[in-house]
């Protein structure tokens, strides 16, 4: 469902990612870990169509992506859940979640599934943390798309919330069956939400595999001592 080869982004000198290659089948869900500035964020933006790639390729449910064929953001049926919700300030809730989406039924559905139906006539500027992230996913959810990616989508939240809010979306994207690319810096949220795990550094996939293989057998000293 996406396929990742080779993938490479430089900006002028400085190579921000360096021949990443990975795979994500439908309703699994890969979390990309590692320390601030290591490229999982980017890799990210390169499969949202935010940034272009300088070498490699992508295939997303038939789409090919590569340097010479960029495909724009709404043309790739993916999902993106920011860090900072990005809701319309002005749209109620069921208005977020609706927006551009024809069955309503689909709004519905994901309002009572992710427990936000009586918040349907709220607005954005009432509404908790958590609950801003969930209105941000059900819209995501509710467009149908073949991936749904994943900014750090915890981290404005506080410890309590994120150990919660984590498994909520864990469990939505399951009943979804759609694919998720998670980015993370969390080893505990990587760890505990993957069914694979990725573990980047300085531009690189150090390691990837199921958490418990990546936890109890490191490929290398860094993978070790980060997780």
């Amino acid at each position: 469902m996406l396929a990742v080869r080779n993938l490479c982004v430089r900006y002028g000198r400085t190579t921000v990612l360096d021949d990443v290659s990975f795979e994500l089948d439908d309703g699994e869900i890969l979390t990309l870990v590692g320390p601030t500035g290591c490229g999982k964020t980017t890799t990210l933006r390169v499969v949202a169509g935010l940034e272009r790639p300088s070498a490699g390729t992508l295939e997303i449910d038939g789409v090919h992506v590569d340097r010479d064929r960029f495909v724009p953001p709404e043309k790739r049926r993916t999902g993106l859940v920011f860090q900072d919700f990005a809701l319309f300030p002005h749209l109620s809730v069921a208005e977020n979640i609706g927006f551009r989406v024809r069955d309503r039924a689909r709004v519905t559905h994901w309002m009572r599934v992710l427990g936000i139906e009586t918040l349907a006539d709220a607005y954005p500027d009432t509404l908790s943390g958590g609950q801003k992230q969930r209105v941000a996913l059900a819209r995501s959810l509710a467009h149908e798309p073949s991936l749904i990616l994943l900014d750090e989508p915890l981290s404005n939240l506080d410890a309590a919330l994120k150990a919660e809010l984590r498994w909520e979306i864990r469990a939505a994207l399951k009943e979804a069956g759609v694919g998720a690319l998670w980015v993370t810096h969390d080893q505990d949220e990587a760890l505990s939400i993957g069914d694979r795990v990725g573990i980047m550094r300085t531009g690189r996939l150090e390691q990837l595999g199921p958490p418990e293989q990546c936890f109890s057998a490191p490929a290398s000293r860094f993978v070790a001592q980060f997780l």
